[in-house]
């Protein structure tokens, strides 16, 4: 009589089956932005702990057909992408597409990171000088109104001396909303965006 050395080798393969079919229902539902809870309500399952138990391969021993079909249908991937043959989840693309679109994602990913990071620079560059900017008006400004206290009304009196001392109250208005533009952008760049409700 022969004895059947197999059966080790395929409970293996079984258990792994069932665990990639768990890894890819989780990834699954997790693109589809589903919770357990909500998954499970839509599979037709009372409470999630079957979905869960599945999802985790806690029990290596089978998986539901009928959940394997239902969550192919509701989570929009195709049955080989579940069962591992495939890993393009999408359901009705040709072979080839899902590595396609994940490279050029990475590729616009990558040079909208170039653009931001340069954009940075420039922002960095340009706020650099504004406090620069700053003090030399401020020096004008000092330096227009001691040459008006020296010379008294005699300022005044010369020709454009009001229009000098205008210019140098519109240049110190300038400087200062420079400065208060300036605080704000780097306080907003240094803050994070805030999520939406």
């Amino acid at each position: 009589m022969r004895v059947i050395q197999d059966a080790p080798p395929i409970r293996h393969a079984q258990a792994e089956l069932v665990k990639t079919i768990g890894l890819r229902l989780k990834a699954s539902r997790e693109l589809c932005n589903l919770s357990l809870s909500e998954a499970a309500r839509r599979l037709g399952y009372a409470n999630p702990s079957k979905l869960s138990k599945v999802e985790n391969a806690t029990d290596t021993n089978s998986v539901p057909i009928r959940l394997i079909r239902d969550a192919a249908r509701i989570y929009e991937v195709s049955t080989e992408y579940l069962f591992g043959l495939s890993d393009e989840w999408e359901t009705g693309v040709h072979r080839g597409v899902t590595p396609f679109l994940l490279t050029e994602w990475q590729r616009i990913r990558n040079r909208d990171l170039r653009a931001l990071a340069a954009l940075q620079q420039h922002i960095d560059a340009a706020t650099a000088v504004i406090p620069a900017i700053h003090r030399e008006a401020q020096g004008v400004i000092d330096a227009i109104f001691r040459l008006a206290d020296l010379n008294g009304d005699a300022f005044l009196d010369l020709h454009g001396g009001s229009i000098l001392t205008a210019a140098a109250d519109r240049l110190k208005k300038s400087a200062a909303d420079a400065i208060a533009a300036e605080r704000r952008l780097r306080l907003k760049l240094a803050t994070p965006p805030r999520k939406k409700k």
